[in-house]
C-alpha cells in the first residue's frame, strides 16, 4: 500500500527544493565514529531511493510497526530505533540526506520523536 498522504507531499517538497543542491560534503572522521541523535526533521529523502517513487513508495505496514515499535520504546526510555538511521551530509546549508532508514525516519516523524540516532557516512570516492 503507498503512502498519498502528507508523507508523499512532504518528500517531494523536500525533493523538489535540494534538487540541485545535494552535493555530499565529506564528514569529519569524529562525526563518522559517533553515533549521534538528531531531529528527524533534519533528515531528507534521498530521490534516488525507491521509498520516494510513487508508483513503488513506502509501506505503510512498515511505517505502522515501526510506530508502534517507537512508541513502545519511548515509554520505557529505551534507543527509539536498534539501528541508526545511515545519513550522508550535504553541502547545503548543513542539512543531511538519507541513505537507509527512510521506513524508520517516516516513523519517527509520524510518532513525533524528537530525536532519531544517525549514522554519518562519506560519500564513495
Amino acid at each position: 500500500m503507498i503512502i498519498s498522504n502528507p508523507l508523499m507531499k512532504r518528500m517531494q517538497e523536500d525533493i523538489s527544493r535540494y534538487r540541485d543542491r545535494r552535493e555530499a560534503v565529506r564528514a569529519g572522521i569524529i562525526e563518522r565514529f559517533t553515533v549521534k541523535k538528531i531531529d528527524p526533521n533534519e533528515l531528507h529523502p534521498n530521490p534516488d531511493d525507491e521509498f520516494t517513487y510513487a508508483n513503488i513508495g513506502p509501506s505503510d505496514r512498515i511505517i505502522e510497526q515501526y510506530v508502534r515499535d517507537a512508541r513502545m520504546r519511548m515509554e520505557r526510555n529505551l534507543p527509539i530505533f536498534e539501528e541508526p538511521i545511515l545519513i550522508q551530509k550535504m553541502e547545503y546549508n548543513n542539512q543531511y540526506i538519507i541513505l537507509n532508514g527512510h521506513h524508520r525516519w517516516a516513523a519517527a516523524l509520524k510518532a513525533r520523536v524528537p530525536k532519531v540516532r544517525v549514522s554519518i557516512v562519506n560519500p564513495k570516492s
